[in-house]
């Protein structure tokens, strides 16, 4: 790529932004207006990863540059930094964080190298998991509490005492269920779905890509169960649930 492509982009958010000649919609945005797009575009970005769109997908990471380059844009209106200084930064911490590959430092294994990783994060911090932004959805937030405490040791031996511990909170949560604790069976449920990722965790698996497909086949197969009420003359809201569960197993043969 060429210096003067981005330099190009660089200057079409400037006149975008410009105050006498700029967008109107772009001249009144704010880092906090902004924001919501952003993550529309991270989404956007995943959803042509996923299903393996790529013409889609350059244009949609072209779209997140761009949000990078507007907020960059609005902070250095404001003479806080510019996106120069956010590439320098960004390619500063990558150099230092992989002295396995810019220099010469050892590590004796992966889990060696995620310690050092964690600990050279956290220098400044009360805790390791001060990192974690509290705006992260429930799901990627836990999967990353949960990864740094690991990295320091805190977690089961193997994948079968990870599912005994959702085994626990299973039974806790049927506890409460049957006396009707609203507010413990609110815990419990918490709880179990806490452990449930934490399974997932220590299968490699990446819980937001397994509940991805999960989602996907489970439309798949109810669309099919759609089409086969309707072929049938069947009502959705008349169905027993012995009946929905023999036209689900139908459909799931098929």
């Amino acid at each position: 790529m060429k210096k003067t492509e981005i330099t190009k982009l660089l200057n079409v958010m400037k006149k975008l932004r410009d105050p006498v000649n700029g967008c109107p919609w772009d001249k009144k945005q704010t880092m906090e207006s902004i924001i919501p797009h952003t993550i529309e575009e991270v989404y956007e970005v995943s959803e042509q990863v996923y299903s393996r769109n790529y013409d889609k997908l350059k244009e949609e990471l072209g779209d997140l540059l761009f949000q990078v380059i507007y907020l960059s844009q609005i902070a250095s209106e404001k003479n806080k930094f510019n996106f120069k200084d956010v590439v320098e930064i960004i390619t500063e911490k990558m150099i230092f964080r992989h002295p396995h590959v810019f220099k010469n430092r050892k590590f004796k294994n992966l889990k060696d190298f995620k310690l050092w990783w964690e600990n050279s994060k956290n220098k400044k911090q009360n805790s390791i998991l001060d990192s974690i932004p509290a705006t992260l959805p429930a799901l990627q937030e836990a999967n990353k509490i949960q990864k740094k405490v690991a990295a320091v040791g805190f977690e089961y031996k193997n994948d079968i005492e990870a599912i005994e511990k959702v085994n626990e909170e299973l039974n806790e949560l049927k506890k409460e269920i049957k006396i009707n604790n609203k507010k413990k069976i609110r815990e419990e449920l918490g709880d179990l779905i806490f452990a449930v990722l934490d399974v997932s965790r220590k299968l490699n698996l990446d819980p937001e890509l397994v509940l991805k497909q999960s989602n996907k086949k489970f439309s798949k197969r109810w669309k099919k169960l759609e089409k086969y009420t309707n072929k049938e003359n069947l009502e959705l809201q008349n169905l027993s649930i012995i009946e929905y569960n023999q036209i689900w197993n139908k459909v799931k043969k098929n």
